[in-house]
């Protein structure tokens, strides 16, 4: 039997006799899909966005984080505190090691907002349609009830 040298791992043949080359006919799909906790979450929060701007650390960074979170969600502090935390369930670092505590840096950045007095730029907000001459009755003042009206205001609905 003849030893093959150190790099060589294939006998002297076609890519059919050595059962390679399948790969030639076949393209890569992208997907351009939300990540697990995104998809979870059911604020709809860009979490990969603001975590992002979280994860730098500093006053600038987490005031950017926080400010993208106000886009989806005006109750940081709140929803920090109540929301039953489906994301960090679906979150994928759960299988290396430990799921993101999201929840937690939600909090964590809604309390230094009341802390720090940042107020909300215009712009990072989207902008509010013109009324429309409909009106919504929202029962309920609890963060649910709030966020609607808060949303449903933006749309330009009483």
């Amino acid at each position: 039997m003849m030893r093959k040298p150190f790099a060589i791992t294939l006998d002297v043949g076609s890519s059919r006799a050595n059962h390679t080359g399948a790969w030639r006919t076949e393209r890569p799909v992208y997907l351009d899909s939300l990540p697990p906790c995104n998809n979870a979450c059911p604020a709809g929060e860009n979490i990969q966005q603001w975590l992002y701007h979280a994860e730098d650390g500093g006053p600038e960074s987490y005031q950017a984080a926080w400010q993208q979170i106000m886009a989806d969600n005006p109750f940081p502090a709140v929803m920090g505190r109540v929301c039953y935390r489906p994301c960090e369930t679906a979150c994928n670092r759960a299988q290396l090691d430990s799921a993101v505590g999201i929840n937690s840096v939600e909090r964590f950045l809604g309390d230094e907002a009341l802390r720090q007095d940042w107020q909300v730029p215009v712009a990072v907000l989207p902008k509010t349609r013109q009324p429309t001459g409909k009106r919504v009755l929202v029962v309920g003042a609890g963060p649910s009830g709030l966020s609607a009206a808060y949303h449903l205001t933006r749309l330009g609905i009483r």
